[in-house]
């Protein structure tokens, strides 16, 4: 199992592919699995790294409250222990705040910057289904904060129409060998409620590609088009009949897009 030890912290990280390198960073409360379908489809052009950010999976270190600007200078730090100078960056929902923290932090490893289903600013709604599920992870199981959460993440026809799905999610859950525990869950939140960068998003020069789903609850579209008021030059995208997990749901779209834009940089 390959580890990067980096400072204070041990991170855990794969490495699939061969070719021009890609950056996968997570959401909250999601390991590096959570990329599978990417990881799979991106392998055959690109080296793929996809890793857990601290308080989730097999990475070490001392406990929360996080920032993103900790999760980013832990990217950064893998990403520099690998010997990569410049990746393309990927970020979805939570992971997209690092990503954003990334190409302001440490610039010059930002080869392009994908930002999915995201925000630059937490503002009182987003704030306020965090604080509910902060509430939520410190009484139940984590199987019951999971269903929870998922049904802000995926539309309801992956509910309806897809139940072998949703049941493969719940065993996976069920079986982790690696748990998030309520505490960690909770402290990757704060980071979540606490990420503002809007105002600084103008001073990214990395090419930037930005999408969102239309039937997005979690992080509706104008968390997308603020970002694209600060970033003038970046590409919008908007996932149609779709909630905040289109690289799941939709993954062939998703993975078409994305590897189209990443060629072009």
């Amino acid at each position: 199992m390959p580890f990067a030890e980096l400072e204070e912290r041990r991170v855990y990280y794969e490495v699939h592919g061969e070719g021009d390198p890609v950056l996968l960073v997570a959401g909250l409360g999601a390991d590096h699995q959570a990329w599978e379908l990417q990881a799979t489809a991106f392998r055959e052009r690109h080296r793929v790294i996809v890793f857990d950010n601290p308080g989730v999976g097999r990475t070490e270190g001392p406990p929360g409250p996080y920032t993103t600007e900790l999760f980013a200078d832990t990217a950064a730090g893998l990403l520099r222990s690998l010997g990569i100078e410049a990746a393309h960056v990927v970020g979805a929902s939570m992971g997209g705040t690092i990503a954003q923290q990334i190409a302001l932090r440490h610039a010059t490893l930002v080869r392009s910057l994908s930002l999915h289903c995201t925000w630059g600013r937490a503002d009182g709604h987003l704030t306020a289904i965090m604080r509910s599920w902060q509430r939520y992870a410190r009484e139940v199981p984590l199987i019951d904060l999971c269903r929870q959460c998922w049904l802000w993440v995926f539309t309801v026809w992956w509910f309806n129409d897809r139940p072998d799905e949703v049941a493969k999610l719940e065993q996976d859950v069920l079986e982790a060998e690696w748990p998030q525990t309520p505490a960690a869950f909770c402290d990757q939140a704060e980071a979540c409620i606490g990420h503002d960068v809007l105002d600084r998003l103008g001073e990214v020069e990395a090419p930037t590609l930005l999408t969102v789903g239309d039937r997005d609850m979690l992080t509706p579209a104008h968390h997308t088009y603020a970002i694209k008021d600060r970033m003038p030059q970046a590409r919008v995208r908007v996932w149609q009949q779709m909630a905040h997990a289109p690289f799941w749901e939709i993954a062939d779209e998703f993975n078409r897009v994305q590897l189209e834009f990443m060629k072009e940089h």
